[in-house]
This record gives structure tokens, C-alpha cells and sequence, in this order.
């Protein structure tokens, strides 16, 4: 069972799970990795836009243990409800306290416009779109999981996967970094609020998946690529299951303080 104390955290009992982005990249790589270590009766419900590419996802979470259920959903547009339903539903008549321990993966994120210089961003309706995925409706999908499992509160576990640009600036990134910076210091406020809970946000440093083509593809910024082309040609990215196995072992491990910001290179 989770605890709010530096312990660590115990899967081998019923485990409920929520996991956004689960489609590809390093969602669908916490999935595989998770499923592998969940104790009986457990479930996981992985969210994510195609629906294709959550059964592919779902397929590669085949345990005897877990019950893996999928729905195609656009978190940038989905309303409170309509979150809060799909959690419900996912739940098939269970009860709350039938799982040890609930825990939510907060993945879902994209990288912004990349094409307009930092000192030209002008565009709300833009700006406001992207907020919208990466932190409003990020804040609005945690709501709804406290929602549901506000009988057993001190049972939840919340990753929020963040980036060190939500701690450092990373020129020719402004919509991620300050998107990265507001969603960590939304969970390190729950945090500080909720101290039952445990709450972590992990850094899962450079890993090979389609950011990094998109942004040697979009970027304006010549730092930005040169960046981006050294981890490419050095062959420093991280293989996405590589990662995922770490966030597992931090929160196995449960050596981190409340709201804690995580990176892969920390020393265990």
C-alpha cells in the first residue's frame, strides 16, 4: 500500500492505474514495465488519442495479474465529466477500496510551436491550446481521479513526468519549459497540501522517441538543434523501457520527499 512516509511503494497488491500519453514513447514504455510488476486483480487504464495505437499498447501489457482497458480520448478538448466517467468506467463495478493502492501517470505532453522565436510569440488562441493540454486540463484529469478515490485518498500515487526544463531553460523552448514549470509547481503545491499522498515528478532525461525528430524538424532556434543533433550523434538518448524502469525503481524504492523533482541521473 502507498504511504505518505519516505517507504517504499508496495505493488504487489490490487493496483489501480491511470496512465495518459499511453500510445507511444514513454507512456506506452511505463505501461509494459508497470503491467510486469503489478500484484493480482490489478487494472490499468491507458488514455491516450489513437485508439490503435492504445490496443497495440494494450497487447504488449498481457498478464495473467492485470486487467489492461483502453479508451481513445483528446485531453486537450475532454471535459471534467467526460474524465470522470472514464475513470468510472474503467472501474467495472469494482470498489475503490478494493485496490492496496490508485495510482495516475500524468504523460501526456507535446512540445509547442517551435517555428516562432520566443520574443514573436504573439498567438493566445495558440498559446492558450497549448496550456489547455499540458497544464489546465493536466490539473482538471487529477481533480477527477481525487474525485474517485477520495474514500481511500491515502492510497494515491501521482507521477507527474516532467522534464529538467521545467527547472532549467532550454533556449528555443519557451511554451514546454514555463508548460513543465507551472504543471511541477501545481503538484508541488497538492503535495505540500496533501502529505498522505505521495506525489513525485520525474525527470525521465533525453530518451529516443519522436521528440526528438520533431524538433530538429520544427525549430528556428540553431542552439536548440545543435543540442538535439549531439544527443542523436553521440548516442546519448535513453531507450524509453531504459527510463521507465527507473521511474519504477524511485517509486519502488519511495526515497523521495513530497512533490520531489526526480531526474533519471540522480544517484538512487
Amino acid at each position: 500500500m502507498a504511504s505518505s512516509s519516505s517507504s517504499h511503494i508496495d505493488l504487489s497488491g490490487p493496483t489501480f492505474v491511470v496512465l495518459t500519453g499511453a500510445s507511444q514513447g514513454i507512456g506506452r514504455a511505463i505501461s509494459i514495465e508497470l503491467s510486469k510488476v503489478l500484484g493480482p486483480k490489478s487494472l490499468m487504464l491507458l488514455l491516450a488519442r489513437s485508439k490503435d495505437e492504445l490496443a497495440k499498447t494494450a497487447d504488449q501489457c498481457k498478464q495473467d495479474n492485470v486487467t489492461t482497458v483502453y479508451e481513445s480520448m483528446d485531453l486537450s478538448k475532454a471535459s471534467a465529466k467526460d474524465m470522470f466517467d472514464v475513470i468510472s468506467r474503467a472501474l467495472k463495478g469494482r470498489k475503490v477500496t478494493d485496490f492496496a493502492t490508485a495510482m495516475i501517470f500524468h504523460n501526456v505532453g507535446s512540445l509547442g510551436n517551435l517555428a516562432v522565436p520566443t520574443e514573436r510569440m504573439e498567438d493566445v488562441d495558440e498559446m492558450r491550446q497549448y496550456y489547455d493540454l499540458n497544464v489546465f486540463n493536466v490539473i482538471k484529469l487529477n481533480t477527477q481521479f481525487l474525485k474517485v478515490f477520495k474514500e481511500v485518498e491515502e492510497r494515491i500515487v501521482i507521477v507527474n513526468i516532467t522534464s529538467l526544463c521545467a527547472i532549467k531553460a532550454m533556449s528555443g523552448m519557451a511554451s514546454y519549459c514555463t508548460g513543465k514549470a507551472a504543471r511541477e509547481m501545481y503538484f508541488k503545491v497538492l503535495a505540500e497540501e496533501k502529505k498522505h499522498i505521495k506525489v513525485l515528478n520525474y525527470s525521465p532525461g533525453p530518451v529516443e522517441t519522436s521528440m526528438i525528430d520533431y524538433v530538429l524538424a520544427e525549430t528556428v532556434n540553431t542552439n536548440l538543434r545543435d543540442v538535439f543533433l549531439s544527443f542523436k550523434m553521440q548516442g546519448t538518448l535513453l531507450k524509453p523501457e531504459v527510463t521507465a524502469k527507473k521511474c519504477l525503481t524511485v517509486l519502488q524504492q519511495g526515497k523521495f520527499g513530497p512533490g520531489d523533482h526526480v531526474d533519471y541521473f540522480d544517484s538512487e
